[in-house]
């Protein structure tokens, strides 16, 4: 349990920039929060290439399950640098909501991050 909470997106940019910015590969992160937005913890569910990393919406579950999440965000970065997202990146982020509302999870954001850039679903209005 962690006493570091996400009070705006901000303060989640700029631990997740610092966090996965630079990697070489494409990482998915889910940031497992409680109701006060608190982060209870934080998990890697996937490892990719340089371009993609498979992500399968019932793991995500799964794991904010196992986690006692309330909230989810998540982040992934794109090695190279654009992080404008991909039809993929789309589909993934609604299938991703779709099964958290089933469960009566809310998700905060899905951040793409690079080194000097960052995009957010939620600031983008597609959350």
């Amino acid at each position: 349990e962690s006493d570091f909470s996400l009070e705006n997106t901000q303060t989640l940019i700029d631990y997740c920039q610092s966090d996965l910015g630079a990697r070489q590969n494409e990482v998915f992160k889910v940031i497992y929060l409680d109701s006060g937005y608190r982060v209870l913890g934080d998990d890697i569910l996937e490892e990719g290439t340089v371009d993609r990393a498979a992500v399968y919406p019932r793991r995500v579950m799964d794991a904010a399950m196992r986690n006692k999440a309330a909230i989810l965000a998540f982040v992934h970065n794109h090695p190279s640098g654009n992080v404008t997202p991909s039809e993929q990146d789309k589909v993934l982020t609604r299938a991703l909501v779709l099964a958290a509302e089933t469960l009566q999870i809310k998700i905060y954001d899905h951040l793409i991050v690079a080194e000097n850039s960052v995009f957010s679903f939620r600031e983008a209005g597609l959350l």
